[in-house]
């Protein structure tokens, strides 16, 4: 089997988690600093307790809450709690949606800016005004500390 990680839609995976190849599917919530191990596969809507380890191999069945170091079986989620955590899921994938572009390392403003015509074919003033002169710096005071 080849070493992938596949995580589904709506997943909630808490700060400060490792996660090796697993197969986590849709829905799922991991608490923060758990470690997920090789082969570990944890199905739709279960949910991992903050500080857990998944150790490899380990299958989690379908909305059940697990925790500890290993996991242990802690109890079976009912209709509520599997609703909230996809509803908490939901609105943190939407919300990231809506930031996606905002607090980047590099500027992405020129990414919402529609495209026209001088971007195929700029100007000529704007292509002169590009380069500089050999004489740019002439007349120019240098003052030195």
């Amino acid at each position: 089997m080849p070493a992938k990680v596949h995580i589904g839609k709506n997943v909630t995976i808490g700060a400060g988690c490792t996660i090796y190849s697993a197969h986590i599917e849709d829905d799922v919530v991991i608490g923060d600093k758990s470690v997920v191990l090789e082969g570990a596969r944890l199905e739709k809507g279960c949910q991992v307790l903050p500080g857990s380890v998944v150790p490899p191999g380990r299958l989690i069945p379908t909305k059940q809450l697990w925790g500890g170091n290993p996991v242990q079986f802690v109890k079976d989620l009912d209709v509520a709690e599997v609703w909230a955590n996809y509803t908490k899921s939901y609105v943190n994938a939407s919300l990231g949606g809506s930031h996606r572009m905002e607090f980047t390392t590099w500027n992405s403003a020129y990414m919402s800016r529609p495209s026209s015509q001088s971007d195929v074919a700029p100007e000529e003033q704007s292509i002169r005004g590009a380069y500089m002169d050999q004489n740019y710096y002439a007349g120019v005071a240098k003052y030195y500390i």
